[in-house]
């Protein structure tokens, strides 16, 4: 079932409900930056078979949710954790009241859950891929790829075209101009927007402090963001009154079972997706996680 989100700035965002019979719960899925939403379907619809209603939704400007040319749009990276989680967050709760409210969220979305004023709606944070993105802590190639991409893509392009046009050069959907500035400004920060020169200023003072969701970080180590540095950077910053529980898988090299920072959802990864079901199960059914 199609459905929209209108946020609290009054951008209306798209998104689709997939019921499942006898639901259990609901489960929001966030995306990653810039990523298709029709990526993460399969896993919604695995979701679904098991018991969970499911929604399926992008941010303001991609996917279905862009809903005028970029170049007029003065969007910002940190939109996504101040207004558009919170929607999503208030419409799931609106539609499922008497359901309890799981959040998978995919690197930014789960990155940006902390900055939504509403987060503690949430009964569960399935945070996958979520970290620091710190250049220099990323692999050679991988670096070389980000830099080129911030420091000289879409500083290019913001002045040409007044947005950034990725998908012409495959790369991800089209971005906005002030998007891509404050995203690529936070990763040259090690600890990203918990950095002082953005926490406390751009960031509110406090974000992530007490953040007493549940929360369960599933990451890969062939992951190119992810990487042990950015994962410690970003998670050291976080405190809460219940333990945040971890689990990295370990790929070895020119394993068909590579991941990286976007295979978390691909079907030939479903051993992942069987975990994440069963880490909400568990906390569905109130049974302490000790280990993942």
């Amino acid at each position: 079932m199609d459905m929209n989100i209108l946020t609290d700035d009054n951008v209306e965002l798209r998104a689709t409900l997939y019921k499942a019979n006898n639901p259990k719960a609901v489960v929001l899925i966030n995306p990653g930056t810039a990523t298709k939403t029709s990526y993460y379907l399969p896993f919604a619809k695995y979701l679904r078979e098991h018991g969970f209603h499911v929604i399926l939704w992008n941010y303001r400007g991609f996917c279905d949710s862009k809903t005028s040319h970029l170049k007029e749009c003065h969007y910002q990276y940190s939109d996504i954790g101040r207004y558009d989680i919170p929607a999503a967050i208030d419409t799931a709760k609106r539609l499922f009241n008497d359901l309890p409210l799981y959040c998978v969220g995919h690197s930014a979305g789960g990155q940006q859950v902390g900055l939504a004023h509403n987060a503690d709606q949430l009964d569960a944070l399935i945070a996958v891929a979520v970290s620091a993105g710190y250049f220099s802590y990323m692999p050679l190639r991988y670096r070389l790829k980000a830099n080129f991409f911030f420091r000289f893509l879409a500083p290019l392009s913001n002045k040409v075209f007044n947005y950034v046009p990725a998908k012409s050069f495959k790369l991800m959907e089209d971005l906005p101009a002030g998007f891509t500035e404050e995203w690529g400004a936070w990763c040259r920060e090690k600890e990203l927007f918990f950095s002082d020169k953005f926490y406390g200023k751009t960031i509110p003072l406090g974000t992530y402090k007490n953040f007493n969701v549940p929360t369960f970080v599933f990451t890969a180590d062939d992951d190119e963001i992810c990487t042990e540095r950015n994962l410690h950077n970003f998670w050291k910053n976080v405190t809460s009154d219940r333990p945040i529980i971890f689990k990295r898988y370990s790929i070895g090299r020119g394993s068909d079972q590579s991941v990286g920072h976007f295979g978390y959802f691909r079907s030939k990864n479903t051993h992942i997706w069987q975990d994440i079901l069963e880490t909400i199960n568990k906390v569905h059914h109130d049974k302490p996680l000790q280990t993942l």
